[in-house]
């Protein structure tokens, strides 16, 4: 509280303003958050409407509404004696305006709670207004002629608005690894794997076929390919599945079934996949991508196996790390 920069030095006016710093943070700052959102609703709403003048009606107001909200905040604070009232009431309103224009454009994956953009807007708002002018308080303690002003916490206010990104980033490769973790948890069949040094998997993805793989060599650069494991239900239609539909010619050749499809001539050109009939009546078909071609095709589907007992975690976990 010793750091608060009251125009009449006592305690109870310290106080006073501390407090109407946590409510403008932790109350005002995360309802103002919401203002451009609701701004944005609005124009969209207009838009499909039909109305193509939704932009220029908007514009003054949402001009007046930030004016408003300064100049609620500045007076708010004015009143219990806070100094730099105006410069800290701009820099909250600026900063609760940033947060969600942050998160919707910059750091769409950044939702620490759940309850969608707004929800996460108001949280982070008040994180960030709380922290910047915790900044400016610690620095209200120096000297008068080289006290700083607002500036540490628009420092803090910019490198958060900074960080965004990157945390958003993070917390997709998150969601990416334990959605990842789940298909291949979750998949009901036994999965196909490829046993070969030189290849190592990297995505998995459910497809209409069953659980889909890819496996790259060397970086994924140099090509690779997708596993499909087939559920029980494609199983069924049996290794010759679609071979009857025009454009499409299969061959089978030493247990495996090579897949044309749209080539001019019968069996002319790249192979669009290769099927492979594995143990137990399972099916599995591999597909190329980039710039494999189809001796490595032959050589994948030759190298496919059926996942061992307690193999599936160890799978899955060698993808995440990827």
């Amino acid at each position: 509280m010793n750091g608060v920069p009251p125009r009449a030095n006592t305690d109870r006016s310290r106080i006073a303003a501390v407090g109407s710093i946590l409510v403008l943070c932790l109350v005002a700052a995360p309802t103002m958050a919401l203002f451009p959102i609701g701004v944005w609703n609005i124009q969209r709403a207009l838009s499909l409407s039909g109305v193509s003048l939704g932009a220029l009606v908007l514009t003054p107001v949402a001009v007046g509404g930030i004016l408003i909200m300064w100049s609620l905040a500045r007076r708010w604070l004015a009143r219990t004696g806070f100094a730099y009232a105006t410069a800290t009431a701009a820099l909250v309103v600026g900063t609760a305006l940033a947060v969600p224009v942050t998160l919707a454009l910059l750091a769409p994956s950044f939702t620490p709670l759940p309850g969608g953009i707004a929800a996460n807007s108001a949280a982070v708002t008040a994180l960030v207004t709380t922290v910047a002018m915790g900044a400016c308080t610690l620095t209200f303690r120096t000297p008068a002629p080289w006290r700083p002003g607002v500036l540490p916490g628009l420092a803090v206010a910019v490198a958060a608005l900074a960080m965004l990104p990157l945390a958003s980033e993070v917390m997709r490769d998150k969601y990416a690894d334990q959605r990842s973790l789940a298909q291949v948890q979750d998949f009901q069949y036994r999965i196909a794997v490829l046993d070969h040094r030189g290849w190592s998997p990297v995505r998995v993805h459910e497809v209409r076929e069953g659980l889909r793989v890819t496996y790259v060599r060397g970086g994924e650069d140099s090509g690779g390919v997708h596993v499909i494991s087939w559920s029980s239900e494609q199983n069924r239609r049996g290794v010759l599945a679609d071979c009857d539909f025009t454009g499409v010619e299969c061959l089978e050749e030493s247990g495996l079934v090579w897949v044309h499809r749209g080539a001019r001539e019968p069996r002319r050109g790249a192979p669009a996949e290769v099927r492979a009939r594995l143990s137990d009546g399972a099916i599995a078909s591999v597909q190329p991508l980039g710039t494999t071609g189809e001796r490595d095709l032959r050589i994948v589907a030759e190298a496919l196996r059926l996942e061992y007992p307690d193999e599936r975690r160890d799978l899955a976990q060698t993808i995440v790390r990827e």
